[in-house]
């Protein structure tokens, strides 16, 4: 595969969390944008598209879920797979993310092993 086989869009506030898939997707040779709140992946949304926005469910602002809303209103592909991804999470919590129609979902901490792979398979890629 080419290093250009996958754009990202991480939308996420935790430096942290940010640095190591920043590493990941790096490693990879992966192009990633990296924003630190809901309303800027919309805006940033709103004239790109890239392959596959992981969002993280709790942050400042409109949060995942709400985001999620304004994004199938308002992207350039509405369609465009989005996954949530939290470190705050139940039994519930996968089942209540896919029926709020996330594509997909990535507790933290996640696996960097199996990030690409599990990025790559939402994708379609």
């Amino acid at each position: 595969m080419t290093s250009q086989d996958m754009s990202v869009l991480l939308v996420d506030d935790d430096p942290h969390a940010c640095a190591i898939f920043e590493l990941v997707m790096n490693h990879y040779q992966l192009p990633i944008r990296v924003v630190d709140n809901a309303e800027s992946a919309i805006t940033y949304l709103q004239s790109n598209t890239p392959d596959i926005v992981v969002m993280d469910i709790f942050l400042p602002g409109l949060d995942g879920y709400q985001a999620l809303k304004q994004i199938r209103k308002t992207a350039a592909d509405p369609n465009c797979p989005v996954v949530a991804t939290t470190a705050y999470y139940t039994n519930d919590t996968q089942q209540e993310i896919m029926n709020r129609g996330f594509d997909g979902y990535l507790p933290k901490p996640f696996d960097s092993s199996q990030l690409v792979s599990f990025l790559r398979s939402v994708a379609g890629k």
